[in-house]
Protein backbone atom coordinates (compact mmCIF):
# COMPACT_ATOMS: atom_id res chain seq x y z
CA UNK A 1 0.00 0.00 0.00
CA UNK A 2 0.84 3.67 -0.16
CA UNK A 3 0.85 5.61 3.08
CA UNK A 4 -0.49 9.19 3.29
CA UNK A 5 0.45 11.32 6.30
CA UNK A 6 -1.80 14.21 7.31
CA UNK A 7 -0.11 16.72 9.59
CA UNK A 8 2.13 14.53 11.76
CA UNK A 9 4.35 17.10 13.48
CA UNK A 10 6.41 15.02 15.90
CA UNK A 11 9.74 14.03 14.28
CA UNK A 12 9.95 10.82 16.31
CA UNK A 13 6.52 9.75 15.13
CA UNK A 14 7.30 10.44 11.47
CA UNK A 15 10.62 8.60 11.75
CA UNK A 16 8.83 5.60 13.28
CA UNK A 17 6.21 5.72 10.52
CA UNK A 18 8.89 5.76 7.80
CA UNK A 19 10.79 2.90 9.42
CA UNK A 20 7.61 0.81 9.66
CA UNK A 21 6.61 1.71 6.09
CA UNK A 22 9.97 0.37 4.95
CA UNK A 23 9.75 -2.73 7.18
CA UNK A 24 6.28 -3.67 5.94
CA UNK A 25 6.93 -2.94 2.24
CA UNK A 26 4.87 0.19 1.70
CA UNK A 27 5.11 1.36 -1.91
CA UNK A 28 5.86 4.92 -0.77
CA UNK A 29 4.82 7.71 1.56
CA UNK A 30 2.89 10.86 0.64
CA UNK A 31 3.43 13.71 3.09
CA UNK A 32 0.55 16.14 3.41
CA UNK A 33 0.55 19.74 4.51
CA UNK A 34 1.62 20.40 8.09
CA UNK A 35 3.76 17.25 8.24
CA UNK A 36 7.28 17.68 9.60
CA UNK A 37 10.11 17.49 7.05
CA UNK A 38 11.32 13.93 6.48
CA UNK A 39 14.86 15.34 6.52
CA UNK A 40 14.57 16.82 10.01
CA UNK A 41 17.55 15.28 11.88
CA UNK A 42 15.28 13.61 14.45
CA UNK A 43 13.15 12.07 11.68
CA UNK A 44 16.26 10.77 9.91
CA UNK A 45 17.57 9.26 13.16
CA UNK A 46 14.23 7.65 14.13
CA UNK A 47 13.77 6.25 10.61
CA UNK A 48 17.07 4.35 10.90
CA UNK A 49 17.85 5.15 7.25
CA UNK A 50 14.41 4.26 5.86
CA UNK A 51 13.89 7.89 4.82
CA UNK A 52 16.56 7.33 2.15
CA UNK A 53 15.07 4.07 0.81
CA UNK A 54 11.38 4.95 0.49
CA UNK A 55 9.80 6.90 -2.34
CA UNK A 56 8.53 10.14 -0.74
CA UNK A 57 6.29 12.87 -2.11
CA UNK A 58 4.94 16.06 -0.57
CA UNK A 59 1.57 17.40 -1.74
CA UNK A 60 -1.84 18.63 -0.63
CA UNK A 61 -3.70 15.48 0.28
CA UNK A 62 -7.05 16.77 -1.01
CA UNK A 63 -5.47 17.04 -4.46
CA UNK A 64 -3.85 13.62 -4.13
CA UNK A 65 -7.20 11.98 -3.29
CA UNK A 66 -8.55 12.75 -6.77
CA UNK A 67 -5.45 11.21 -8.36
CA UNK A 68 -5.63 8.15 -6.11
CA UNK A 69 -9.25 7.62 -7.20
CA UNK A 70 -8.31 8.00 -10.89
CA UNK A 71 -5.69 5.31 -10.35
CA UNK A 72 -8.25 2.95 -8.78
CA UNK A 73 -6.87 2.99 -5.25
CA UNK A 74 -9.09 2.36 -2.21
CA UNK A 75 -8.74 4.98 0.52
CA UNK A 76 -8.48 3.70 4.09
CA UNK A 77 -8.55 6.21 6.94
CA UNK A 78 -7.52 5.59 10.53
CA UNK A 79 -9.58 6.74 13.49
CA UNK A 80 -9.10 6.48 17.24
CA UNK A 81 -12.79 6.00 17.97
CA UNK A 82 -14.94 4.92 15.03
CA UNK A 83 -14.71 2.56 12.11
CA UNK A 84 -14.34 -1.09 11.24
CA UNK A 85 -12.07 -2.97 13.67
CA UNK A 86 -8.69 -3.31 11.97
CA UNK A 87 -8.74 -7.12 11.92
CA UNK A 88 -12.01 -7.00 9.92
CA UNK A 89 -10.90 -4.34 7.42
CA UNK A 90 -10.39 -5.13 3.73
CA UNK A 91 -6.70 -4.36 3.29
CA UNK A 92 -5.94 -6.26 0.09
CA UNK A 93 -5.69 -4.79 -3.38
CA UNK A 94 -4.34 -1.37 -4.30
CA UNK A 95 -4.90 1.06 -1.44
CA UNK A 96 -3.73 4.16 0.38
CA UNK A 97 -3.68 4.20 4.19
CA UNK A 98 -4.18 7.67 5.69
CA UNK A 99 -2.66 8.49 9.09
CA UNK A 100 -3.73 11.66 10.87
CA UNK A 101 -1.92 14.00 13.22
CA UNK A 102 -1.20 13.23 16.85
CA UNK A 103 -3.86 15.50 18.33
CA UNK A 104 -6.57 16.04 15.75
CA UNK A 105 -6.40 12.84 13.70
CA UNK A 106 -7.47 13.01 10.06
CA UNK A 107 -9.06 16.29 8.94
CA UNK A 108 -12.83 16.03 8.41
CA UNK A 109 -12.56 16.90 4.73
CA UNK A 110 -10.33 13.85 4.26
CA UNK A 111 -12.44 11.57 6.48
CA UNK A 112 -15.46 12.25 4.29
CA UNK A 113 -13.54 11.00 1.23
CA UNK A 114 -12.41 7.67 2.68
CA UNK A 115 -13.81 4.39 1.38
CA UNK A 116 -13.43 2.90 4.84
CA UNK A 117 -12.40 4.03 8.32
CA UNK A 118 -10.56 1.58 10.54
CA UNK A 119 -10.06 1.63 14.27
CA UNK A 120 -7.44 -0.22 16.29
CA UNK A 121 -9.33 -1.74 19.24
CA UNK A 122 -7.68 -0.77 22.52
CA UNK A 123 -8.45 -0.35 26.20
CA UNK A 124 -10.96 2.39 27.03
CA UNK A 125 -8.47 3.64 29.64
CA UNK A 126 -6.41 5.05 26.76
CA UNK A 127 -7.83 7.68 24.41
CA UNK A 128 -5.65 6.60 21.48
CA UNK A 129 -2.24 5.30 20.47
CA UNK A 130 0.19 7.74 18.90
CA UNK A 131 0.48 8.16 15.15
CA UNK A 132 3.70 6.16 14.88
CA UNK A 133 2.25 3.21 16.77
CA UNK A 134 -1.03 3.34 14.82
CA UNK A 135 0.73 3.41 11.46
CA UNK A 136 2.97 0.51 12.47
CA UNK A 137 0.03 -1.64 13.58
CA UNK A 138 -2.01 -0.91 10.43
CA UNK A 139 0.96 -1.54 8.12
CA UNK A 140 1.70 -4.82 9.90
CA UNK A 141 -1.92 -5.95 9.55
CA UNK A 142 -1.97 -5.02 5.85
CA UNK A 143 1.26 -6.98 5.28
CA UNK A 144 -0.08 -9.96 7.25
CA UNK A 145 -3.30 -10.07 5.24
CA UNK A 146 -1.39 -9.86 1.96
CA UNK A 147 0.71 -12.86 2.99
Amino acid sequence: PLLAIAGVQDPGNLGTILRSADAFDAAGVVLGEGTVSPFNPKVVRASAGSVFRLPLARTKLNHAVARFREDGLRLIGTSSHKGVPLNQAKLDGPLVIFIGSEGAGLPRDLVSQMDELVVIPHSPRVESVNAGVAASIVLYEAARKRG
